[in-house]
């Protein structure tokens, strides 16, 4: 046997210079056969053109010697795959029908499934980009409801460091928001990490400029300091090369600039800016302080499962001698990023990766359904296979051109799949850092493991579509087979593949009604307008430090000098605050007053002519906290009732609904009626006078120990916005409460301007904060037209994520149904021939071929209406728009059938008996 090395080598030389060897090969035959002939010339005396022939006869075929020679070298198998590509890319382009169907499915399922692999992997198994970042670990104490840690753990912090000794450097961290007033910008609030300096000790990153944090920092009576990372020190100090040492403005607290942290550094989220962290748990009690996230880095040679044993021990130490604290608790050690992701217990990991496993099978649900198409080609080759079959050719030979023909189609899915995943990534990613913090150690790009896990799911569907229709296909002797070749053969689909095609029906009509109901509302959305000049206002959310916060007469004192300085502004007309913003405000539950219930009688609160409602709930609305002039500054007219006055603050307990309170909650005959002339809601709404306490336990305004207060309607306001706040709302019923000055925080604060907007609006109100307070912070201060943007931006591509999915689903779904048509067809070419010679009319036999296709074709539209009316039922949709949506959906489905059948139909109708005749020989 030959050695590796030589062996390694004459492959490299096979493989690489093949037709440099077969070129040797043909000159040394051609050299022996000349030598041959020289030689029958000279010896035998016979004419040149003779002996050459006879040469040639005795030597052998040079053909042959060279396919021994490639079979020496190994090389068989690379032509064979050679010829099989070939092959395969010329049935994409012969079949271009199932190419774009095919493609289009495998592209949309592909991108789906790298998406979430890619995503997903982040979440499971990320990359600290830190020396040793698998190492760091949280310390989180769980309670009995999964995901909501107890986070006041500052005794605990200080315990800890004391008794742990597998996790090194324990520390804490916790974000606040400051503002950043600078030179060289205007004042912008930035999101500050309050940190223990042994933080820095845990990331192991020296830093650029100066130092970082250090144990003294955090002493109470140090002198402030503050460590920046790159980016601030370049976006908000120029790159100032002697920054180290100046005093900035942070959060009206100036700080000493020790440190610039490297280009990239964003430890421990998404920070960019440091502080010590500086709170003493003398003063606070157990289980109250800020909340804090622990963390730290296991020590040498300590596994997780050894850190965990050894903080249960601690655990349970500090549950008996705080058993009025502790003993809920159960403290855990985590891999840091977990803490963060929500991920805090097993249930919730497994539940990712259970995601990770089904969203991956989307490839597999749709090979399997192209299955069905590649089936019904392979059996119409069947006269083909069994010719190759009888000239020599292996199953296994057969079956390995059908995985080809089957791949070919699969990698060009995988690569447009690849690049639709790549560019729904970058969206996914820059959406979620405009709305919120990204983590440092998560990057949304394609990655090697993503690319390679689009080509095994091409393979796996490959296999599927090629290889086991093929086995089916083949599986069957070679006399069976060769009578394909005159039509005398009864093969069929099978009941496995029918009612496959009758799933992807079912499938299809039981999607398409959510796909179409969604894109309605989108398109409402889109074109839709919000009953106001959206493009004239500019919102913005008004706070102040966390120190101050409760502090409410300060926060009116300022709020009024702000409101007081922007209302002075060239081109402001107005400015109005409120808890949320219009539209967009939490959900809560309400209940209302029993003795205003059906059958209870008329209350006295009710005013003439008032109509009880018809149950007391509860029920679902919104709830915002206004200005008194709210309404009049965003031009929302009051249809009913009266607007607030000044002595509906405090405890008056009077409340405002809009239209859609009415008319969802008491129902459409208490709904406003229009004044034919003025188009005023008449003063007999069903709304006012009706009384409704907030549920316990889900009202935001009142907690659980709060008295459970009645309010009372005093007006009803038209919808504003109009526009739906998501897809599938036509409107959201919403209740507004007055409230002063102060009587908020945080606030969003509404301007109004006469004109356009100008440039640089969000500078200039950050500016004028700053200049009533440099601890006054005013955050995502943007036109409110964007704001609506934003949010409609998630529903558009959410919305094209279904759309993609619809597609395919209904592609699918037309390809089956063609497919089903033209196998029929092709399998009973004779019967049709020969019935139409026979007088049969068009319109019989077309029933007759045709009718248990159409049959399959109803059952499945008849069980996906079942299910799609099931959904609707439980979102809550109406029962007359759901019916008109099904009906839509069975119509457009039966239209589609009929257009997929309509090429198979009309083939069957030109079969002319002759033919039919001639392929029986």
């Amino acid at each position: 046997m030959k050695p590796l090395w030589p062996r390694v080598r004459s492959a490299w030389r096979a493989l690489w210079r093949s037709s440099q060897l077969d070129t040797d090969m043909q000159e040394e035959m051609r050299f022996h056969v000349e030598m041959e002939t020289e030689r029958m010339v000279r010896e035998q005396g016979l004419p040149p053109q003779e002996a050459r022939r006879q040469a040639h006869v005795r030597f052998g075929g040079v053909e042959k010697y060279k396919e021994q020679g490639r079979d020496a070298r190994g090389l068989q198998w690379i032509e064979a795959l050679s010829l099989d590509a070939r092959l395969g890319v010329r049935m994409l382009v012969k079949y271009r029908g199932l190419t774009l169907v095919g493609g289009f499915a495998m592209t949309v399922a592909i991108a789906l499934g790298a998406v979430a692999f890619e995503g997903l992997t982040e979440a499971l198994n990320p990359s600290l980009p830190l020396d040793d970042g698998e190492r760091m670990v949280a310390v989180q104490y769980a309670t009995a409801t999964p995901g909501s840690p107890e986070r006041r753990l500052l005794h605990d912090l200080v315990a800890l460091r004391d008794e742990l000794v597998s996790i090194e450097h324990l520390g804490a961290f916790h974000t606040v928001q400051h503002n950043l007033v600078s030179g060289y910008a205007p004042p912008e609030p930035v999101e500050v990490a309050e940190i223990t300096a042994s933080g820095f000790a845990v990331a192991r990153t020296p830093p650029l400029v100066g130092r970082y944090l250090l144990p003294s920092d955090e002493r109470e009576g140090a002198s402030p300091v503050v460590v920046i990372g790159h980016q601030v020190w370049q976006s908000r100090f120029g790159g100032d090369q002697h920054i180290v040492g100046r005093t900035i403005n942070l959060g009206g607290t100036f700080r000493t600039v020790v440190g610039v942290m490297p280009d990239g550094f964003r430890f421990p989220l998404d920070h960019q800016v440091w502080i010590p962290l500086r709170a003493s748990p003398l003063a606070y009690e157990r289980l109250q302080g800020p909340w804090l996230y622990l963390f730290g880095r296991l020590g040498r040679g300590v596994t997780m499962g050894q850190a965990q044993a050894e903080l249960t021990a601690i655990g349970r130490r500090t549950a008996a001698a705080y058993p009025e604290t502790h003993e809920r608790l159960r403290p855990m050690v985590l891999p840091f990023t977990y803490d963060h992701l929500g991920l805090d217990s097993p249930i919730r990991v497994w539940t990712v990766r259970i995601a990770k496993l089904f969203l991956g099978a989307i490839a597999f649900l749709v090979a399997v359904n192209l299955a069905i198409l590649m089936y019904a080609r392979t059996v119409t080759r069947l006269g083909e296979i069994a010719v190759r079959t009888a000239l020599g050719a292996t199953r296994r030979r057969i079956l390995a051109q059908l995985f080809t023909e089957a791949l070919a189609l699969t990698l060009v899915g995988a690569a447009a799949g690849l690049v639709l995943a790549h560019v729904a990534l970058g969206r996914l990613q820059s959406l979620i850092r405009s709305n919120g913090t990204f983590p440092f150690w998560l990057d949304l790009h394609l990655s090697i493991g993503t690319v390679i896990y689009a080509l095994e799911l091409a393979v796996l569907a490959a296999v599927i579509m090629g290889v086991l229709p093929g086995i089916k296909a083949t599986g069957r002797s070679l006399t069976a087979s060769l009578h394909e070749l005159n039509g005398r053969t009864g093969t069929r689909l099978g009941p496995m593949w029918t009612t496959l095609v009758v799933a992807q029906v079912a499938v299809a009509v039981a999607v398409l009604p959510a796909a179409v109901y969604m894109f309605w509302h989108l398109a409402r959305l889109e074109v839709g307008w919000p009953g106001f000049a959206a493009g004239k206002f500019v919102i913005g959310t008004l706070a102040l430090n966390d120190e101050v916060s409760v502090d409410s007469s300060r926060v009116r004192v300022r709020q009024l000098e702000l409101t007081s300085r922007l209302e002075a502004e060239p081109g402001v007309s107005a400015v109005t605050f409120s808890s949320n913003v219009p539209g967009y405000a939490p959900d809560r539950l309400i209940q209302f007053d029993p003795s205003t219930v059906l059958g209870a009688g008329p209350s006295t609160l009710l005013g003439a002519g008032v109509q009880p409602v018809g149950d007391d709930g509860p029920h679902d609305v919104s709830a915002l906290d206004v200005d008194l002039r709210m309404f009049d500054v965003y031009g929302a007219e009051i249809f009913a009732g009266r607007g607030f006055r000044a002595g509906d603050l405090g405890a008056a307990h009077a409340v405002i609904v809009n239209r859609a309170f009415e008319q969802e909650l008491l129902g459409p005959s208490t709904a406003l009626t229009v004044h034919p002339e003025n188009g005023r809601g008449m003063e007999n709404p069903g709304a006012l006078g009706l009384r409704f306490r907030y549920v316990r336990g889900r009202s935001e305004r009142l907690g659980p120990e709060a008295p459970q207060e009645w309010y009372q309607i005093v007006g009803v306001v038209r919808d504003f916005p109009s526009l739906s706040p998501a897809p599938g709302s036509d409107g959201q019923p919403t209740v507004y409460h007055p409230a002063a000055p102060g009587d908020i925080h945080p606030v969003i604060l509404s301007m109004r301007f006469n004109g356009r907007i100008p440039a640089g609006v969000a500078d200039r109100v950050r500016s004028i904060g700053a200049e009533v307070d440099p601890s006054l912070q005013l955050r995502r201060v943007m036109p409110l037209s964007d704001f609506y943007g934003e949010v409609r931006s998630f529903w558009r591509y959410l919305s094209w994520g279904i759309g993609l999915v619809t597609a395919s689903v209904l592609l699918l779904s037309a390809a089956g149904i063609y497919a089903l048509m033209s196998f029929t067809v092709a399998r009973r070419t004779r019967e049709i021939g020969i019935r139409a010679a026979l007088g049969a009319h068009p319109r019989r036999l077309l029933l007759n071929i045709f009718g248990r296709v159409m049959r399959q074709l109803a059952i499945g539209v008849l069980a996906g209406s079942l299910l799609s009316g099931a959904v609707f039922s439980n979102l809550g949709v109406s029962l007359g728009r759901a019916t008109a949506l099904l009906l839509a959906v069975a119509t457009l489905m039966l239209i589609v059938g009929v257009l997929a059948a309509l090429g198979p139909a009309r083939r069957s109708l030109r079969i002319q008996a002759i033919d039919a005749l001639r392929t029986d020989g």
